[in-house]
């Protein structure tokens, strides 16, 4: 067999420090790459946060307009712990102010259903 490389001598592939030595240096990486991993996601959570809002806002005032006839408006709010999970509430506000929940939209809500006219109001 031959003889290993004379720079490898004494390396040893199950060393738990790895290429970067001292405590100070490994944590200052760790911590560099937690922040730039944050840096990178945080633009993709927002953006999802709100297109989801928007898609929220939109299918929400479908909704209103299909379920409640008499509501002034619509309002939408997101509710981690929700009776049907996490997810978009979609209110219809009435002209006193009085808030009635009339759709769980989900995560990421879609296009509102089409509803038959024996639905309305009921």
């Amino acid at each position: 067999m031959s003889e290993p490389h004379p720079e490898l001598h004494g390396a040893d592939d199950d060393d738990p420090r790895g290429p970067v030595y001292g405590d100070r240096r490994r944590r200052a990486i760790r911590i560099t790459v937690i922040v730039a991993l944050c840096a990178m996601l945080l633009p993709i959570v927002l953006s999802v946060f709100g297109t989801a809002q928007s898609a929220a806002q939109r299918s929400c005032a479908v909704y209103a307009a299909q379920f409640d006839t008499d509501a002034a408006g619509a309002r939408v709010s997101f509710d981690l712990f929700a009776r049907g999970g996490p997810g978009w509430q979609c209110f219809a506000v009435g002209e006193n102010g009085t808030e009635t929940l009339i759709a769980e939209l989900g995560l990421l809500p879609g296009a509102p259903r089409p509803i038959d006219p024996a639905e309305r109001d009921v």
